[in-house]
């Protein structure tokens, strides 16, 4: 801890311009000894996505994206964890390991929201489900447990390609609904195509349907990622002609770079999409030494720290969600303390008469059994053709 100065300025001084004084990290620091000693009594496991601030990024006993922290947890047997990144990742650490482990958040759902949940609208799915009563669903894990449990099969931003691929092969002439990010649903549909075509599969792309509705004031995308789109991608390599480019698929750039990629314009070994671990992965083995970075910019504290050596840079540093920002030492501190907020899985609860929206209060926040059974049926699935 004695570093965090000089680390936090050295890896992420752009990232947070005046933020890290040797003040604050001073009382970051203070901070951090009472979370890990409480987190030790507790017998709790703190974990961190990338997308936090760096002072998470040192204290957290694992760092990660969302079903990696998730699997974690239950590969660990951890009696508790306390998740510090946004609701519905917490919420999926609870529905993978059930009754085995506590999972408390720092804030309520509404604070740690995000634009894919909230620009999610279950009447409109509800409404597909009944016209195509054979369709398959498949649902991005960036999503609410209520959605989940709607969903045939739960994919990651590693794997949705795969995951329609096999529903295709596996469900011939059936309509699929892709949801909740556009983005990523129209990258993944794509190379979905791709790994078809190359085992000689001929599929009508129209049977493949991309959720576009607007909803709750979100375009059905990250409102983060968003962001980024191509005018910013093009003006970052024609600055830094020399990098690679690693391209979240939830980044509005993703579809233009795609079409960009396809035809040559951008070549094929500068541009690569990838998942927020497999962005670390990819720089690790890579023998290049400068790389764009096209997503949320706490990840880059991670790949400065571990590669000093090389040369990250943010499409846009003030890219920064504020659902994952929500997360501060201060409210940790609070949950370990007086042990909330905790997200229980509930039975036949008389609160919960609205599986969208179960109870919550200043200590528990629920999720209803068959919500969570049935979220969870879709994890397997996806899990199953790993």
């Amino acid at each position: 801890m004695a570093c965090w100065y000089e680390d936090f300025n050295r890896f992420a001084g752009d990232l947070y311009p005046g933020l890290y004084t040797r003040e604050y990290c001073k009382e970051l620091a203070e901070k951090a000894e009472e979370i890990l000693v409480l987190a030790k009594a507790k017998r709790s496991k703190i974990l961190a996505h990338f997308y936090l601030r760096p002072e998470f990024h040192e204290t957290a006993h694992k760092l990660g994206d969302s079903l990696a922290l998730s699997a974690y947890a239950k590969q660990e047997r951890a009696e508790r964890v306390d998740f510090q990144a946004v609701f519905f990742m917490g919420a999926t650490a609870k529905i993978i390991t059930g009754d085995n482990t506590r999972v408390f958040v720092s804030d309520s759902p509404q604070v740690l929201g995000c634009s894919l949940v909230f620009g999610t609208d279950p009447d409109w799915i509800e409404n597909w489900k009944r016209h195509n009563p054979e369709g398959i669903v498949i649902t991005y894990v960036n999503s609410g447990a209520y959605i989940k449990a709607l969903s045939d099969y739960i994919c990651t931003s590693r794997n949705a390609d795969k995951i329609i691929a096999h529903a295709v092969k596996n469900n011939p002439g059936t309509r699929i609904l892709v949801l909740p990010d556009k983005f990523l649903g129209y990258v993944m549909k794509f190379r979905a195509l791709e790994l078809l075509k190359a085992e000689g599969l001929t599929v009508n792309p129209d049977l493949i349907e991309i959720y576009e509705r607007r909803f709750g004031g979100y375009n059905a995308c990250c409102y983060i990622h968003e962001q980024l789109g191509h005018d910013a991608v093009d003006m970052a390599m024609l600055e830094n002609p020399e990098a690679e480019l690693m391209i979240h698929p939830e980044c509005g750039c993703a579809s233009s770079c795609l079409y960009k990629l396809h035809e040559g314009i951008i070549p094929h070994d500068k541009a690569f999409f990838l998942s927020t671990e497999q962005m670390i992965r990819h720089a690790e083995s890579s023998q290049t030494n400068k790389f764009i970075v096209a997503t949320e910019p706490g990840l880059l504290y991670a790949l400065r720290k571990r590669m000093p050596s090389k040369t990250f840079v943010p499409v846009s540093a003030q890219a920064q969600c504020d659902f994952m920002k929500a997360n501060s030492f201060d409210k940790l501190l609070t949950s370990l303390r007086e042990d909330k907020l905790e997200i229980v899985i509930c039975d036949k609860c008389p609160k919960c008469l609205n599986p969208r929206t179960p109870y919550q209060d200043d200590e528990i926040i629920h999720i209803p059994r068959q919500i969570a059974k049935l979220a969870e049926n879709g994890i397997n699935r996806m899990l199953a053709i790993q």
